[in-house]
């Protein structure tokens, strides 16, 4: 049918030329001429028609629908990309016939055709891989199962291809001939994707095993990171620093080096309060009437029961009034563990710790209770007749040697 319509067009065009005055060559060069820009013109014609439906028709109907999935279609250009086919298309179909007599250009201007449509197709492929990740990343399991990672190594593989149906066609080889001599550059192609390879394998490791997630506290001081895991990518994860600057870390470090996740803390409700204060042993003694009658008129005893055939020491009594005050301090999680204990003796005086669970995980509000709270300690230490140990130095060093002095003078 499109033979005998551009037959007749084609027909018709030269018997007006012919009647205007021109010879049988010309009217024939400037026929198959004028048919040829018809071609492409209605081909323009279609295209912006296709532009105008999904511009202005297709994204109404887009806005009105309920899903999100067809707005990211839309956004990533998948529909107006597969517009661009249209002219190519018809173009393929229509100048074959038209300019018959013209094998050599109807060669030239295939392969052209051929090569656009391969590069359109490959638009479109990766649009649409773009609009997957988008749509996937809205949902829940996002935030544990990233798949971008997966989507740029779905957009190599696409470009792979696509460079080797160029190759093949520029060349006027089947694919499958190239894809066989590409085996002996095995070596080079894994040379050249290793990182690739390697983030894709890491990716699927830190996925399936659940070791990262986007918006996990991790700590990795190889890479001075220490924040909040922003993006996850085939080849680098992105992590923003608590100081707002940005460290990137290969994806296949996360696997072959060692790095803390701080999910669990976070998913516990609580952060962690371990910390000692070292106490000076010299300042340790029983707990006389006169240290029992100050603390009970400052408020600050709190009855406790020690061993059969022992008496209450000063670190016994401010020991148990750190304890009863984190039992009525709100912030702190009484259903986790909590307690106050003595460790072992060092050169550096006797650590009495502290462990406790602060509820809230935010890393500044508990700063900033933990620091109030050795400040209180380190206030109160003194009303239980015990002093924090401090290696002497500066002007108390030199305050102990003119004693010494002024002893060995009288």
């Amino acid at each position: 049918m499109e033979e005998i319509t551009t037959h007749t067009l084609n027909k018709g065009l030269k018997s007006t030329l012919m009647d205007w005055g021109f010879n049988d060559t010309y009217a024939a060069y400037l026929t198959d001429f004028s048919i040829l820009i018809i071609i492409l013109f209605v081909s323009i014609i279609v295209y912006y028609l296709a532009k105008f439906i999904i511009n202005r028709i297709l994204r109404r109907l887009i806005e009105k629908s309920p899903g999100k999935w067809d707005d990211h279609l839309y956004e990533q250009r998948v529909f107006t990309r597969m517009a661009m086919l249209l002219p190519a298309l018809l173009l393929k179909v229509a100048l074959a016939p038209s300019i018959a007599k013209y094998p050599e250009a109807i060669k030239y201007i295939d392969l052209g055709l051929q090569l656009y449509i391969v590069f359109i197709v490959l638009l479109v492929i990766v649009s649409f891989l773009n609009a997957v990740c988008h749509i996937y990343g809205e949902l829940d399991v996002a935030s544990s199962k990233p798949i971008k990672g997966y989507v740029q190594v779905g957009k190599i593989i696409t470009f792979i291809v696509g460079g080797i149906t160029f190759v093949s066609i520029l060349i006027g080889q089947s694919p499958m001939a190239l894809l066989a001599g590409l085996g002996a550059m095995s070596a080079v192609l894994l040379l050249i994707f290793k990182d690739s390879i390697l983030g894709f394998v890491a990716g699927v490791q830190l996925s399936g095993n659940k070791m990262l997630n986007i918006g996990d506290w991790i700590t990795m001081p190889k890479y001075n990171a220490d924040g909040t895991v922003t993006d996850i990518s085939l080849v680098t994860v992105k992590v923003k620093n608590f100081d707002n600057s940005v460290s990137f870390i290969p994806a296949y470090a996360m696997v072959s080096d060692t790095f803390q996740n701080w999910r669990g803390m976070a998913e516990s409700g609580g952060r962690r309060l371990k910390r000692s204060i070292l106490v000076d042993v010299a300042t340790i003694r029983i707990a006389d009437a006169g240290l029992l009658e100050n603390l009970k008129t400052k408020k600050l005893l709190v009855e406790a029961d020690g061993p059969s055939g022992t008496e209450l020491t000063n670190l016994g009594l401010f020991r148990v009034y750190i304890l009863d005050f984190l039992r009525n301090t709100p912030p702190i999680n009484q259903e986790a563990s909590l307690m106050v204990r003595i460790l072992q003796p060092t050169e550096f005086g006797l650590p009495l710790e502290i462990y406790a669970y602060y509820l809230s995980p935010d890393w500044a509000d508990f700063e900033i209770f933990q620091s109030r709270l050795f400040e209180r300690l380190f206030a109160i230490l003194p009303e239980f007749g015990l002093k924090a140990f401090q290696r002497p130095s500066g002007s108390a060093v030199q305050i102990s040697a003119e004693i010494q002095e002024q002893e060995k003078g009288g």
